[in-house]
C-alpha cells in the first residue's frame, strides 16, 4: 500500500506499506543421507517431514517507510529585510522507518522521498532478522556422535517458550533456559527454522534546512540531519550459539548468568556477551551538519 500527498502548498508526506503473507520453501536445506552397513548410501526416509518442518524462510511481517517534507512559511515583508532572510526559507523534514523483524533481502518501500532527509546517510543494513539458537559440544558432540551420520546434524530442542526473540534486556534477549542441546540417537528433527525474530524497528529521522539566496539562481543552504533522533535502542544481533559441556552435561559454558541468577561481571559488555545477551545494536542518535551552495 502506498499514500502520497505530492508537494503543494509547501508540504509533502507520505507512506509506504509491505505485508509479507507467506515466504515459504526449501532453501537451504539438505538431503538427508543414511550411510547402511554394506557401505550404501540413501536419502531417510523423513527427508519429506524434515523439509515440512523446516519449509519457514525469513518472512518480514511488516515494512513500513513514512516520510514528511515541510517548507515553513516564508516571513512577510513587515518584518523588514533583515527578519525576512532569517526567517524565510526554512524546511523540516522527517522519515519514520518501521517494520517487524528484519529480514536480509526483504524488499524495501519506495524510499524515494526519503532522499530529501538522508541522501548521505550513515544507517547501517540492520541484521536483526529471523533466526534460531545454535549449540555446540565441548566434547563427544558432533553429527556422528548424535544422528550417526556425518550428512547432517541435530536441532536445538525447545523445551520451554523462548519467547519472542526480541526483549529489552539487553542481558537477556530470550528465554535461554527453554532451550537444550540434542543428544544421542537423534534424527535432526527437534525443531525447525526461524522460530525467533530480531527486535522491530522504528526509528525516525530528522533534518532543519535554510536557505539564503545570495542573488540570482545562487543560494547557500545550511543543513543539520539528525538520524534516529529520538536516540532508541534497537538490538540487531545477540549470541545465539551455547556452549555445552558435552550431550550429557548440558551445563552452559558461555552463560551471562552465575549460578546464583546474578550477571557475570565478567560479560557485561558486548564484545564478551554470554548465551542470549545482543552483541550490538542499530546506531544511537548521530548528527550530520552540510553546507551547500547552488548556482
Amino acid at each position: 500500500m502506498s499514500l502520497n500527498r505530492r508537494f503543494t502548498n509547501g508540504l509533502a508526506f507520505g507512506t509506504n506499506y509491505n505485508l509479507g503473507l507467506s515466504f515459504k520453501g526449501n532453501t537451504g536445506l539438505q538431503l538427508r543421507l543414511q550411510h547402511a552397513a554394506d557401505g550404501t548410501i540413501s536419502v531417510r526416509s523423513d527427508q519429506a517431514a524434515y523439509e515440512q518442518l523446516n519449509q519457514n524462510l525469513a518472512l518480514q511481517r511488516h515494512v513500513i517507510k513514512s516520510y514528511a517534507v515541510w517548507n515553513l512559511p516564508d516571513a512577510p515583508a513587515s518584518f523588514g529585510m533583515a527578519g525576512k532572510q532569517l526567517l524565510s526559507d526554512w524546511q523540516l523534514s522527517a522519515v519514520f522507518t518501521g517494520g517487524s523483524a528484519y529480514q536480509p533481502g526483504a524488499i524495501q518501500a519506495n524510499g524515494a522521498a526519503q532522499a530529501n532527509l538522508v541522501a548521505a546517510s550513515n544507517a547501517v543494513t540492520p541484521s536483526n532478522g529471523r533466526y534460531d539458537p545454535g549449540y555446540t559440544y565441548q566434547n563427544n558432540g558432533g553429527s556422528v556422535n548424535l544422528t550417526g551420520s556425518p550428512d547432517y546434524a541435530a536441532r536445538i530442542v525447545y523445551v520451554g517458550d523462548p519467547g519472542s526473540g526480541c526483549s529489552s534486556n539487553q542481558y537477556q534477549q530470550f528465554n535461554t533456559a527453554a532451550v537444550a542441546g540434542p543428544t544421542y540417537n537423534s534424527v535432526g528433527l527437534e525443531s525447525g527454522r526461524y522460530l525467533l525474530g530480531g527486535c522491530p524497528d522504528h526509528t525516525i529521522d530528522l533534518a532543519v534546512a535554510k536557505s539564503f539566496r545570495v542573488g540570482g539562481q545562487r543560494s547557500l543552504q545550511f543543513r543539520l540531519d539528525i538520524f534516529n533522533v529520538f536516540n532508541t535502542i534497537i538490538y540487531n544481533d545477540r549470541a545465539t550459539t551455547v556452549i555445552y559441556r558435552s550431550p550429557t552435561d548440558q551445563t552452559i559454558v558461555n552463560s551471562q548468568y552465575l549460578p546464583d541468577g546474578t550477571l557475570d561481571p565478567n560479560r557485561l559488555t558486548p564484545r564478551t556477551a554470554g548465551f542470549g545477551a545482543a552483541t550490538s545494536a542499530q546506531p544511537l542518535r548521530n548528527l550530520q551538519l552540510q553546507i551547500r551552495f547552488g548556482f
